[in-house]
């Protein structure tokens, strides 16, 4: 209630607020709050240009929180099932061929999901696409704590992966449309940063509720995002850029009206913004299918082979750590999840690393080097995989932490590289071949395992990311510090 009649105020001043310094709009009125914008004649180039001079403030913080909360637990219903697995192979008798199947099947619903949702975001709107998948998320995380078999759990992950499918890319592009162009990678990855968090807790709270409580625990947990679905619209403004590009105007400068009110400071005049409408109007709308035109193909691919490295690093490793250290190193079950926990923990490290400099030394140097660095450490692994169980975890958890380096930069600088029209679907699609490596990553994995030789699995993983690197160098571009309309072709 008390958001609410916050929410009530701060469009109540809005609609009393007056533009400035901009040419063609109304003097200030007495009592409006220098610097914001009266609705009149509005026009993409002037909604840019305001969004490009605010700071970040009040409003943006909820729209972090709020949407963070969604990709909180996206990452922390994606790695239950690792915290899960071991207790559900002893409870259902599952056999290899089950268990590479419950993690890879799944992935199917997230391939689907990651292209329906970020179609209805292009259509309907973000916050709508956002707020439909995570009530997806949460419903279908409860319903599998109550799942009576295999086949029924199986159902019930390969429905829920269409809303952990779809959230992530959506979200990504919501938040960097709202954030100007200074001080836009600090701001995304501090917000994308709940992902590794979301994985971290999850093995955590795996480690500790798993073996008192029972399976179950972690999906009634992994409920919480059905919230979203019912408050999530009221509490937060649709994108203002996404509103400007369908030519719904009036809505995008009362969106925008809704963060300039919580600014800490008044803001500066729009002054001239000549520069902001020849940038929205010297592009053509683009379509689907631009993406791999000859404009976009470059970087389409760089996009495509980073997230499908993610993909195959993230589910090809991660959702198996648990079981290879129980059942090839026999470490006890409670010791095995500590373990994993480990390799989320510098996961969360190295995201928080990467927030800090992303904008000082760019994308690209900060995917390049994690990356060769994620590869190093699973070389290691390979070289060192007869020794101990403390080593190879070692080395298995640097490369998740370098790994998530690299991951969580691809949030930030995958919407930076499409425009408006198309930049849901080209996150989308990035977000689906994630989800193509995830589905044939675990069982390579699993048929390693199966055989005892580690070692051919670790090599294999390590070239992945190398060839990631290698091509986010020749075909990627910098990104830092330029406005998004500014990078389109």
């Amino acid at each position: 209630m008390l958001i609410e009649r916050d929410d009530a105020a701060i469009s109540a001043a809005g609609a009393h607020a007056s533009a400035v310094a901009a040419p063609g709009t109304a003097p200030h009125t007495a009592g409006a709050r220098p610097g914001t914008h009266q609705p009149g004649q509005v026009t993409r180039g002037q909604i840019v240009a305001r969004i490009e001079r605010m700071p970040g403030n009040m409003m943006h913080v909820r729209a972090r929180l709020l949407i963070g909360l969604a990709t909180f637990f996206d990452g922390f219903d994606v790695i239950a099932i690792a915290a899960t697995l071991p207790l559900l192979i002893g409870h259902w008798s599952l056999t290899p061929g089950q268990i590479g199947l419950l993690i890879a099947a799944p992935s199917v619903g997230q391939l689907v999901g990651a292209l329906l949702f970020p179609a209805l975001a292009e259509r309907f709107g973000r916050l709508r696409s956002i707020g439909w998948s995570a009530g997806i998320i949460g419903l279908m995380s409860v319903f599998c704590g109550f799942a009576p078999s295999f086949e029924i759990f199986l159902l019930l992950r390969i429905v829920q992966g269409l809303g952990l499918g779809g959230e992530l890319p959506v979200a990504a592009t919501y938040i960097n449309e709202v954030t100007r162009a200074h001080g836009r990678g600090r701001f995304v990855l501090l917000y994308e940063v709940v992902f590794p968090i979301g994985l971290m807790v999850s093995n955590g709270l795996g480690a500790v509720l798993v073996p008192r409580y029972g399976w179950e625990v972690m999906y009634f947990l992994g409920g919480v995002p059905l919230v979203l679905f019912f408050v999530l619209r009221r509490l937060i403004p649709e994108s203002p850029r996404w509103l400007a590009e369908k030519g719904r105007l009036a809505e995008a400068d009362s969106a925008l009206r809704q963060f300039e009110a919580r600014a800490r400071a008044p803001l500066p005049p729009v002054g001239d913004t000549s520069r902001f409408d020849a940038m929205t109007a010297r592009h053509p709308r683009r379509r689907v299918r631009d993406l791999v035109s000859r404009a976009y193909l470059g970087r389409t691919l760089a996009v495509w082979m980073l997230w499908a490295t993610c993909g195959f690093i993230q589910y090809g490793l991660s959702t198996w750590l648990p079981t290879v250290y129980k059942t090839v190193y026999h470490a006890p079950l409670q010791l095995a999840l500590n373990l994993a926990a480990g390799a989320s923990v510098l996961g969360v490290v190295g995201s928080l690393v990467c927030a800090m400099i992303v904008d000082r030394v760019g994308r690209k140097p900060v995917i390049n080097v994690s990356f060769l660095l994620c590869a190093l450490s699973l070389v290691l692994a390979g070289v060192f995989h007869a020794s101990s169980v403390y080593v190879v975890a070692t080395f298995c958890s640097l490369a998740m932490g370098f790994l998530a380096c690299g991951f969580i930069t691809a949030y930030v600088y995958t919407p930076e590289l499409y425009p408006t029209s198309i930049r849901a679907m080209g996150c989308g699609l990035g977000g689906a071949w994630l989800k193509i490596a995830a589905i044939f990553a675990p069982g390579l994995i699993g048929a390693t395992i199966g055989t005892g030789n580690l070692s051919v699995a670790f090599y294999g993983l390590a070239v992945v990311p190398l060839l990631a690197a290698a091509t986010v160098f020749w075909l990627g571009i910098e990104t830092k510090g330029q406005v998004l309309e500014e990078l389109e072709v």
